[in-house]
């Protein structure tokens, strides 16, 4: 009997694409990935022979393909392996923190708590309308701002707040903009190690398990729904594959390497941790029960005679879709109903932030499409039951931005 509680999924980034390091493995860190469930697998495709029998037997069948792909399903968390495989999964490298460090004063809109007005002491030229802009004052936990106005050059600013953020009267603050990354083309990939911890060769300490390698993030999704903890998945495609006994992650701390443990930070839930929704700028007033952002890298396997496995894979679109179940009611009906007809692109931001950090998705244009609402039933709620796509921004920005708040 084996036990899922038992069953390690250890990752490192390849030096080189579908490489496997050899021994010595001394100088190899394997970190420990954080998941609720995993498909990971080297699946055979096989085909049957058509051989004609006179004693009606079948010829048998044969491999003539392998499948390395498989999801791992997870909590969203601040932890170094969201930071890895989003990075892997945008097809880009996290663009570092930009900071600047000057005198801040936030005045809140008595006519709106989720607006307020950002002064600077120092100029500040790359905080642009959509961008994101954070800061930490004396004891209080860290501020998130969505840039909505620049209203005097590089000092000046009309922002949107969570709800009910308290003023900051000129304190002198590191301004960030937080590290972040686009959708690009550059590919990483990982060795992902599975082992199955009580399954043990006889007579040894061996693990049984599998060893991936080129395994490319070939898409990833983000579930945000009231009174849940936000959940998703990465999708994973690969290139090779080896059953191992000891398993990799134990062949590495016989050499003398490192297993890094899963982190242990709370994961992000979408009722309490998600301070600060907008929609083409501003902080949403309308009511968002749950959405769903996915990415799908739409990679073409290379399959080549005399491999079983792909041998790599090459970049389609970058598609990313949307779901949304959204409260009919006024402000609602204003800010989609007219769009759905002309498609006029909406840009939206989710942050989700706990104390131990978070990250943040901004699409620059995004295209709803919904039936009109409906009474579905006797006291249901009548929704917006929106879908569309995220597609480039206006000035070419990228589709989706994650930042790492």
């Amino acid at each position: 009997m084996s036990s899922a509680n038992l069953v390690q999924v250890t990752y490192m980034k390849e030096a080189a694409y579908g490489v496997k390091p050899v021994p010595p493995l001394s100088g190899v860190t394997l970190n420990t990935a954080r998941f609720t469930s995993e498909g990971l697998s080297g699946t055979p495709t096989t085909t049957e022979s058509a051989a004609i029998r006179t004693d009606r037997m079948s010829g048998g069948q044969v491999v003539t393909g392998l499948d390395v792909v498989g999801p791992i399903d997870y909590e969203l968390a601040p932890d170094q392996f969201f930071d890895d495989f989003f990075e892997a999964g945008m097809m880009s490298t996290w663009v570092a923190v930009e900071t600047v460090n000057t005198t801040v004063t936030l005045t809140p809109d008595p006519t709106d708590n989720q607006k307020a007005t950002l002064t600077l002491g120092a100029e500040f030229a790359n905080l642009i309308p959509g961008v994101l802009v954070t800061f930490t004052p004396a004891g209080r936990d860290q501020v998130v701002c969505s840039v909505i106005s620049v209203d005097t050059p590089s000092t000046v600013f009309t922002v949107a707040t969570k709800r009910g953020e308290e003023a900051v009267t000129g304190e002198t603050l590191d301004v960030n903009i937080p590290a972040y990354l686009d959708i690009g083309t550059t590919q990483t990939s990982f060795l992902i190690g599975k082992a199955y911890q009580d399954v043990i060769v006889e007579s040894t300490t061996d693990e049984h398990s599998q060893t991936y390698l080129g395994e490319l993030v070939s898409g990833f999704s983000v579930n945000a729904t009231y009174g849940e903890i936000v959940t998703g998945a990465f999708n994973m495609n690969g290139n090779g594959y080896e059953q191992e006994a000891p398993s990799f992650a134990q062949q590495v701390e016989t050499d003398g390497g490192t297993i890094t443990p899963a982190g242990t930070s709370n994961p992000l839930n979408a009722s309490i941790d998600v301070p600060l929704v907008t929609s083409d700028g501003l902080a949403t007033t309308f009511c968002i029960e749950n959405f769903t952002i996915e990415l799908d890298n739409g990679l073409n396997s290379q399959t080549c005679i005399g491999r079983a496995a792909p041998i790599g894979y090459s970049l389609g679109t970058a598609a990313i879709n949307i779901t949304a179940n959204i409260y009919n009611s006024n402000t609602s009906y204003e800010a989609f109903m007219p769009a759905k007809l002309t498609q006029t692109p909406v840009s939206m931001t989710f942050t989700m932030q706990n104390q131990q950090g978070g990250f943040a998705f901004h699409l620059p244009a995004v295209q709803l499409s919904f039936p009109d609402p409906n009474a579905a039933g006797q006291n249901e709620d009548a929704m917006l039951e929106a879908s569309g796509v995220a597609k480039v921004g206006p000035n070419g920005e990228s589709a989706l931005r994650i930042y790492k708040l």
